[in-house]
């Protein structure tokens, strides 16, 4: 038998609690948290797990390199410093705009590991 959403919930909600800011990375991060882009981090503001997920929706960041690259937002524990706990690849739209913002539509954490 599978896990349940309870379950998943709990534990969605743990990496939520931890994973309190969000910045953008201009190339792979992995595995310190390198490749920063110069946009500051911005709190994640998860609402509640729902079954074992997370999403957080229009996400804006501001300061970034007009037209540069965006290509993977990482969580980390604080506003600036802290613990660096991973990244997700970004897809479709991974270029700050001509005013050096950007902003993440939707993205959906499961818990995988992959």
């Amino acid at each position: 038998m599978p896990l349940n959403d309870t379950l998943l919930n709990i534990g969605a909600n743990a990496m939520a609690a931890a994973a309190t800011h969000l910045s953008l990375a201009t190339s792979n991060p992995e595995p310190s948290g390198a490749n920063q882009a110069t946009s500051a981090r911005v709190a994640a503001s998860w609402p509640g797990a729902a079954t074992g997920d997370l999403t957080i929706t229009n996400k804006a960041f501001t300061g970034g390199a007009a037209n540069g690259p965006v290509t993977h937002v990482c969580f980390w524990s604080a506003v600036s410093g802290g613990t660096f706990y991973g990244s997700v690849a970004l897809t479709g739209d991974t270029t700050f705009n001509s005013a050096g913002e950007y902003t993440i539509t939707s993205l959906t954490v499961n818990g995988s590991s992959t």
